[in-house]
């Protein structure tokens, strides 16, 4: 399997690189406040993210005569068309990706006419919408493709698509859509189903209740990391519930760049410095447990084995009672030195 070329995207920030692409999803937590949403891009900047992310929902144009409780939650997460350029022009302030999800065909247009760097199918599109799939597959931009609907067959068209339009730029995460996941339903492997599937990186879209999960993904080979972000959990937003506060958005954040230096290889040929420094303050030494003349020879019971920063290696007393002599009268309880011995006449 090949190893994908990172993807440099903007802002100095890379997919599939040595470093983590972390996104932070405020989603509908903006509670049709342009000013919150403003405020959570300075937060998720602030607590270290890669990106921020929205989602394109217009429901006007995803509804054919939608009943009376889709109205009212569409009331609350529906973000304004003039909204995506002010909130990518913050967003391009602060240093960070803005990017959003396409629920129709028009904010694909829309995100396009932007030139954003990036582009998120959630798993509600990939799984049941194939028109707006192959739109934003035809942008040749760089995608990322959530799985949390979706089957084997229609991820696989989705690839499909995209490799149609030779776009390879493409990345999957595993995802639930479960709110929340717990943690005994997330099955991290799938990850790894992913990227010998499809041979494209792979990351993982979290909506587990605490920053566990993402560390645990990012061990097993996580590029990319999303979580729900929200300045207060007490938001009357749909996903402010299963969302993670900037404090703990900051300590996941952390905690990657934490494991990516775990990660980091080396070979064992030779223990670290301060590994080996310590291993020799503990070395077992030769302790006369007998008194010696000179000229006298050594047994195998004629030594204690006791931890000193010199003296003659525990490891080398059988060289000692094969081939040595006392050199002088040695006294009971001293350590032993080279200098102390000599070669048998």
């Amino acid at each position: 399997m090949s190893t994908p070329t990172p993807w440099l995207i903007e802002h100095g920030r890379t997919i599939g690189g040595d470093q983590t692409f972390v996104i932070a999803e405020v989603g509908s937590n903006h509670d049709q406040s342009l000013d919150l949403a403003f405020e959570s891009i300075d937060a998720a900047a602030e607590a270290g993210a890669d990106a921020v992310k929205f989602q394109s929902l217009q429901m006007d144009a995803l509804y054919y005569d939608p009943p009376e409780d889709v109205q009212e939650l569409y009331a609350k997460i529906d973000l304004e068309e003039d909204w995506h350029a002010k909130l990518k022009s913050h967003c391009d302030e602060k240093g960070v990706i803005f990017f959003s999800s396409p629920t129709y065909l028009g904010a694909v247009d829309l995100l396009r006419s932007l030139e954003v760097s990036l582009f998120k199918l959630a798993s509600a599109q990939v799984g049941t919408f194939p028109q707006l799939v192959e739109r934003v597959a035809a942008q040749g931009t760089p995608t990322i493709l959530s799985t949390g609907l979706v089957s084997y067959g229609e991820l696989e068209r989705t690839v499909e698509s995209f490799r149609r339009h030779n776009n390879d730029r493409f990345a999957i995460l595993h995802c639930n859509s479960i709110y929340p996941t717990p943690f005994e339903r997330v099955h991290l492997p799938l990850m790894e189903t992913y990227r010998e599937m499809f041979d494209c990186p792979v990351g993982f879209s979290d909506h587990t209740p605490d920053i566990f999960a993402p560390l645990g993904a990012v061990a097993r080979g996580a590029c990319i990391i999303e979580k729900h972000f929200t300045l207060s959990r007490d938001l009357s937003t749909p996903d402010a519930s299963i969302s993670i506060e900037p404090d703990g958005f900051e300590r996941m954040v952390k905690g990657i760049r934490a494991v990516e230096k775990t990660l980091t290889p080396a070979l064992r040929t030779d223990i670290e410095p301060e590994e080996e420094n310590f291993k020799e303050s503990i070395r077992y030494r030769l302790v006369l447990d007998k008194e010696k003349e000179a000229g006298s020879e050594f047994g195998t019971t004629d030594f204690r084995f006791l931890r000193h920063d010199h003296g003659v290696d525990c490891r080398d007393v059988r060289n000692v009672i094969d081939h040595m002599q006392a050199k002088q009268p040695l006294s009971k309880g001293s350590l032993l030195e080279w200098s102390h011995l000599e070669g048998k006449e």
